[in-house]
C-alpha cells in the first residue's frame, strides 16, 4: 500500500482495535454481575509508556450505592451498575478489587438516572490524572443513562437520555437530547447498508429519482476513491492509489461506538477523532472523518464527511459527500457531491451536483437544481473545478461544466441545459434572451482571481491526510489540454471567416450555439469574444510551456557552470526543430461526452519528468506562432523563445495589477472613504508577487543567455 495511504490504514487499525474493546466490555457487561480483573490495550492518545493497562469492574459496593444517591443520582430498581476504574499497576488488580471508590464517586457523577445495565467509568487520583477535557469528566445532569459502558475519563454531561453507548476515555457528549439506537434506527440503517463496525454506508449522489448513483463510502475513503466509484478516473492517466480494506473477516456484529457530540439528535453515525457534532444538529447515518464537523442547528442525514469538512450553521443536507476542506452553511444541499475547498456560505440550493474537483463558490440565492422537464427529479449536473455560481442564477439541469473550469456564471444568469467546454469563461445576461459567453476572460481581464486562487488554495488545504492528491495546480497539463481543446474549437472557423471576408459572404459577427463552435453550449459568442478567448488561451499555453522550458535551462546551468549551447539547445529538445510546420491547432472540443482527466490521474502529477514531456510537447507546437522570420537558426530560435518568455509574464503582472486596481477606481469614485480603508493594488501581495515573479524570469533569462553567450540586452516586448 502506498504511504500517503498509511494514515488511512493506521485509523482503520485503530478502530477497529476500539470495537474488539467495546465487544469486550459488553460481553462483561451482559454476563453475570461479579468482580473482573480486565486487562486492556492503552488507547492511541494515552499518554502511558505502557501498552496496556488493568481495570477493575465490579458491582457497586453500598457504600458507593450511598455516594451516588448523595449526589442525587437514581438507580432503577433492579439496576445492573457496575464500577470500573484503572488500577496503579498491571499487576496490583487483586490488591485494589475491593477500593471503596465513593469520593471519586461524589467528584465525578451526579444529577444522573442509571437504569438496566451500566458500567460507571471514574478516575482515580492515583493511576490518572484529572485533567482530561479541561479538568471535566464523568456523568453529570443525564436524565436517563441505559446499556452503556461509561469509561473512566469520558465527559457525559447536559443531556436528555443515553441509551445503547460506549462513551471512552476523552470523548465527550454535551448538551444533547437523545442519543439511542433503537429498532426503527437499525431498521433506517438496513436500507443504506450502514455498518458502523467495517465504517461503510451507501450515499446516493446525482439524480433524486429514476436511477441514482449509489457509492458505497468508507470512513476512510477519499476523493480518489470516490471519483472511481462513479467512474470519472475511466478516460485514462495514470492510476492514484486506492484505500482498498478487506472487510470479510470483521464481525458484523453491532456494537456501541465512540463519538464526540455536543448535539441534539444523533443515530447512526461513526465519528473519526476531533470531529464534532454540536450546537443542536439533528444528525443520521453520518460518517466523519478527523476534525469534521456539524454544528449550529444544521440537519444531516446520509452524509459523509472528509477531513475538516464542515456543515453549519443552519444548513440541511442529504445524501452528499463532502470532499477535504469544504464548507456548507446556511443552505440545501442534496445528493450532491462537494469537492475539495468548495463553500457555500449563503442561502443557496445545491441538488444533484457531480463537483468532483470542488475550488469554486456558491452565490446568495443560486438555484443550481432546476428540474426543467417537470416530470420525474431524475437530471443532474456535472461542475468543473472552480465554477463560480453568482447570485440569483438558476441552472436548468442537465448541464455539464467539468471541461469548462474556472468558468463564472454572473449575478441572475438563467442557464438552460448545455455542455459548454471553454474554460475561464464569463456567462452573462445577453441580447435576445440567449447568454453571451466570453471564453477565456479569467485568464484575460482577471488573473488576478487565478493568481490569488493558487495561494488561497494552498494556504486553506489543512486536511493533511489527503494532501497528496489534493495539491494540485490550476495551470496544469490537464488544463492546458482543454485550453488548447478550447482554442482549436475557436479557430476552427477561421478558414470561413476568411472566405466571407474575401467577398464570398458576409462576415460573422455573433455564433450562436455548439453548432457555430463545438463547446459553446447554448450561448452567443461575439468575434471579438472569440478573439479574447484565442488570445487569452494562447498566451496561458506558450507561458506554461515557456516557463518550462525556462525551468529546464536554468536548473541545468546551475548543474553545470560549463554547458555548451548545444548542450542547451539538445537539453531542451530542440536541435533541428523546424519553426516552418505550424501545427499549433491540432486539437478541438471533443463533441464524445466524457470526463476530463483528474490530476491526480495525470502522469505528470507528482513527476517533473512527465510535466516537462508534456511541456515540451506543447511547445513544439507553439514555436511556429513564437519564432517570427520563418528561419531555422537554432540561435535566433532560442533567444525569441526566451524573449518570448519574458514578454508574457511582464504581461500577466500588469494583467493582474490591472484587474485589482480596476476595482480600486471604481471603489474610490464610488464609495466614501474608499482608499483610507483599503489596500490599493498596487501593495496588494498578489501583485507584488506577481511583480517579483515577472523580475526573477527576466534574471533567469539573462543567466541562460549569458550562459550560451548571446549579446544583447533582453527586452520585454509582446
Amino acid at each position: 500500500m502506498s504511504d500517503a495511504l498509511a494514515p488511512f490504514q493506521a485509523s482503520r487499525t485503530s478502530r477497529l482495535a476500539h470495537i474488539s474493546r467495546s465487544h469486550t466490555l459488553l460481553s462483561i457487561l451482559t454476563g453475570p454481575p461479579k468482580p473482573t480483573i480486565l486487562t486492556l490495550p492503552n488507547l492511541n492518545d494515552e499518554s502511558s509508556s505502557r501498552p496496556t493497562s488493568t481495570f477493575v469492574i465490579r458491582p457497586l459496593s453500598t457504600a458507593e450505592r450511598s455516594a451516588l444517591e448523595s449526589n442525587s443520582c437514581q438507580i432503577a430498581e433492579n439496576a445492573d451498575v457496575r464500577i470500573m476504574y484503572r488500577v496503579a499497576g498491571n499487576g496490583e488488580g487483586s490488591t485494589m478489587i475491593n477500593w471503596d471508590v465513593s469520593s471519586s464517586i461524589c467528584q465525578q457523577v451526579r444529577n444522573c438516572t442509571l437504569g438496566h445495565k451500566v458500567i460507571l467509568g471514574v478516575l482515580l487520583d492515583g493511576p490518572d490524572v484529572n485533567t482530561a477535557n479541561n479538568g471535566r469528566i464523568g456523568v453529570s445532569n443525564v436524565g436517563y443513562v441505559e446499556n452503556c459502558i461509561l469509561e473512566p475519563g469520558c465527559c457525559v454531561v447536559d443531556t436528555t437520555e443515553v441509551l445503547d453507548t460506549h462513551v471512552m476515555k476523552y470523548a465527550v457528549i454535551k448538551g444533547c437530547g437523545s442519543i439511542s439506537c433503537s429498532k426503527e434506527v437499525i431498521k433506517s440503517a438496513k436500507k443504506c447498508n450502514f455498518d458502523i463496525v467495517n465504517g461503510t454506508m451507501d450515499v446516493e449522489v446525482g439524480p433524486e429519482a429514476g436511477g441514482g448513483r449509489v457509492i458505497n463510502v468508507k470512513i476512510e475513503s477519499t476523493l480518489v476513491d470516490v471519483c472511481h466509484d462513479l467512474q470519472m478516473d475511466s478516460n485514462g492517466g495514470t492510476t492514484a492509489p486506492l484505500v482498498n480494506f478487506d472487510t470479510t473477516a470483521t464481525s458484523k456484529t453491532p456494537s456501541p461506538s465512540t463519538m464526540n457530540l455536543l448535539a441534539t439528535s444523533v443515530t447512526s453515525s461513526l465519528l473519526l477523532p476531533q470531529s464534532t457534532i454540536q450546537h443542536g444538529s439533528t444528525v443520521s447515518h453520518a460518517l466523519l472523518q478527523w476534525q469534521s464537523k456539524i454544528t449550529s442547528q444544521s440537519d444531516a442525514h446520509h452524509v459523509f464527511l472528509m477531513e475538516c469538512s464542515e456543515i453549519g450553521p443552519h444548513s440541511f443536507t442529504a445524501n452528499s459527500i463532502y470532499g477535504p476542506d469544504s464548507h456548507v452553511s446556511g443552505g440545501e444541499v442534496h445528493c450532491t457531491l462537494f469537492g475539495p475547498n468548495a463553500n457555500s456560505h449563503h442561502q443557496s440550493l445545491l441538488i444533484g451536483i457531480l463537483w468532483a474537483l470542488g475550488r469554486g463558490n456558491v452565490g446568495y440565492g443560486s438555484n443550481v437544481g432546476s428540474n426543467h422537464t417537470g416530470r420525474i427529479p431524475d437530471q443532474e449536473t456535472s461542475v468543473g473545478e472552480g465554477t463560480f455560481w453568482g447570485l440569483g442564477c438558476v441552472i436548468k439541469f442537465p448541464v455539464d461544466l467539468t471541461c469548462a473550469p474556472y468558468t463564472i456564471i454572473a449575478a441572475g444568469v438563467q442557464l438552460p441545459p448545455q455542455r459548454i467546454q471553454l474554460p475561464f469563461s464569463l456567462i452573462t445576461d445577453g441580447p435576445g434572451g440567449m447568454n453571451q459567453l466570453t471564453p477565456g476572460w479569467l485568464l484575460q481581464y482577471s488573473p488576478y482571481t487565478i493568481a490569488r486562487s493558487e495561494v488561497k488554495f494552498a494556504n486553506r488545504r489543512t486536511a493533511k491526510r489527503h494532501d497528496y492528491y489534493t495539491g494540485w495546480k490550476i495551470l496544469r497539463p490537464g488544463m492546458m489540454d482543454l485550453l488548447m481543446n478550447a482554442r482549436g474549437s475557436l479557430m476552427s472557423v477561421e478558414r470561413q471567416q476568411k472566405q466571407q471576408s474575401s467577398g464570398e459572404g458576409k462576415v460573422k459577427s455573433v455564433f450562436k450555439t455548439d453548432r457555430d463552435i463545438v463547446g459553446l453550449g447554448a450561448n452567443a459568442l461575439t468575434e471579438k469574444g472569440r478573439q479574447i478567448g484565442i488570445r487569452a488561451y494562447t498566451d496561458a499555453i506558450q507561458r506554461y510551456a515557456l516557463r518550462g522550458l525556462l525551468e529546464r535551462l536554468v536548473k541545468l546551468i546551475r548543474d553545470d557552470k560549463n554547458v555548451s549551447y548545444d548542450d542547451l539547445l539538445a537539453h531542451a529538445g530542440l536541435v533541428g526543430v523546424n519553426v516552418n510546420v505550424v501545427d499549433a491547432v491540432a486539437s478541438s472540443c471533443n463533441s464524445k461526452v466524457d470526463w476530463p482527466v483528474l490530476p491526480w490521474n495525470e502522469p505528470s502529477h507528482a513527476n517533473d519528468a512527465e510535466l516537462w514531456k508534456h511541456q515540451h510537447s506543447v511547445l513544439l507546437k507553439e514555436i511556429p506562432s513564437i519564432v517570427k522570420g520563418g528561419t531555422n537558426d537554432n540561435d535566433n530560435v532560442l533567444s525569441q523563445l526566451l524573449q518570448k518568455c519574458i514578454a508574457l509574464e511582464d504581461d500577466h503582472a500588469k494583467r493582474v495589477y490591472k484587474s485589482k486596481s480596476r476595482d480600486d477606481s471604481r471603489g474610490a469614485s464610488t464609495v466614501p472613504g474608499y482608499k483610507d480603508s483599503h489596500i490599493p493594488a498596487e501593495k496588494d501581495s498578489v501583485v507584488l508577487a506577481a511583480k517579483e515573479e515577472a523580475g526573477e524570469v527576466k534574471k533567469e533569462v539573462e543567466i541562460v543567455l549569458a550562459a550560451c553567450g548571446a549579446s544583447g540586452a533582453v527586452r520585454s516586448r509582446l
